[in-house]
């Protein structure tokens, strides 16, 4: 029995300070009661298992929004209703406010007073209105530093803009980047790394050597075309990259050659690259010679006797003089489409014959890298 009530009393005494342990003892000078109005979406503890949890949350969070808006709506209308009653009541003189009608008002005042007072008590705290900003400013600096970015893709006379005086300043470096074509990738790279900056410019550059390229072609330098065909590209996938990534075309020397040279797969691509940009100079440059040769020869003047005779010792004149008047017609048009229509029409062998005078003359220059054409087959 003893033992008991030893047991007993222990017990009482250990809930007794479980008791005083578990209860709040105040601190003078701090106020922790309002902590126990804040609300966590984790103390959500009547979620059924079968309902998602994330689901069960954002439901309570909506909940709890509504809510609040609600009492804010409320909040406003006692507020309005109270500065209206004040202003009545602030209306009467001072002998005045002991009449019934300035005590009533005073007294919806202080009505107004507890209720908004409750509600302040009763709000809850949570992740939404526990904190505000007091204070949002931005800062702007005076003077920013404009970010580098991609030279802009320009398009008809923008592009000729400035064109002459670049090549004027920097003809000397584009022809040791052309001469540099049978050169190693890594020289190249090391090359722009250097020069970058002023080959990297705008598109002049690639206008310069797009023009090269044809020119060569057309005096039959074949060879050198195709080299310069190559520089004009590497020119090329270095703007492809600037504004690929928007940075300048200068930025992007290293990791474009990089990975050229790291990248088999890259690098055929590339080079399938070039091979179809020099197969399009090789067409435009027959193009543009019998483009030439027509202006020419439909000008009527002694251009053609100062040209002198073609590669085959043919005069051009001569011989544009005569062919068939469909032919005639094509050249002075400069239309491939027609020439090629007219030429259809011919029997075989006059064809043949128009052909072969025409590339003997210089009128047609056929591709070198196409082999001979149909019409020397014997």
């Amino acid at each position: 029995a003893v033992c008991a009530q030893v047991l007993a009393h222990g017990c009482c005494c250990r809930l007794s300070r479980l008791r005083f342990r578990s209860g709040r003892v105040p601190m003078s000078g701090f106020d922790y009661s309002k902590w126990d109005k804040i609300e966590l979406s984790d103390d959500e503890d009547d979620l059924h298992p079968n309902i998602d949890k994330d689901s069960w949350f954002r439901l309570k969070h909506r909940q709890r929004v509504e809510q609040e808006e609600e009492d804010d709506k409320k909040r406003a209308r006692l507020e309005e209703k109270m500065a209206s009653l004040r202003k009545e009541y602030d209306a009467f003189p001072e002998a005045a406010k002991s009449h019934l009608r300035a005590q009533k008002l005073l007294k919806e005042i202080r009505d107004i007073e507890k209720e908004l007072e409750t509600m302040e008590k009763k709000r809850k705290l949570n992740a939404d209105n526990i904190c505000k900003t007091a204070e949002t400013r931005t800062e702007v600096n005076s003077k920013p530093e404009p970010s580098p970015g991609p030279e802009p893709r320009l398009s008809g006379e923008a592009v000729a803009d400035g064109y002459c005086e670049f090549v004027e300043e920097h003809e000397d470096l584009l022809e040791k980047y052309i001469a540099m074509g049978d050169r190693s990738l890594e020289e190249v790279c090391e090359f722009l790394k250097q020069h970058g900056g002023a080959l990297l410019q705008g598109e002049h550059a690639e206008s310069y050597l797009l023009l090269d390229c044809l020119e060569k072609e057309m005096n039959g330098q074949h060879g050198e075309m195709l080299r310069s065909a190559r520089q004009q590209q590497l020119l090329t996938q270095l703007r492809e990259f600037s504004r690929a990534s928007g940075r300048p075309a200068r930025d992007g020397v290293v990791p474009v050659f990089r990975r050229l040279l790291d990248d088999e797969a890259t690098l055929e691509s590339f080079n399938e690259a070039v091979i179809s940009f020099q197969r399009r100079v090789e067409k435009r440059a027959v193009t543009k010679k019998i483009e030439m040769d027509a202006e020419l020869a439909a000008q009527g003047d002694d251009s053609y006797e100062q040209a002198g005779p073609g590669p085959g010792g043919l005069d051009p004149m001569q011989v544009f003089q005569s062919l068939p008047k469909t032919m005639q017609d094509a050249f002075r048009d400069k239309d491939i489409q027609r020439l090629q229509a007219a030429i259809e029409e011919l029997p075989d062998e006059e064809a043949r014959y128009h052909l072969r005078r025409c590339e003997d003359s210089g009128l047609w220059v056929p591709s070198a890298g196409a082999g001979p054409p149909p019409y020397r087959e014997p």
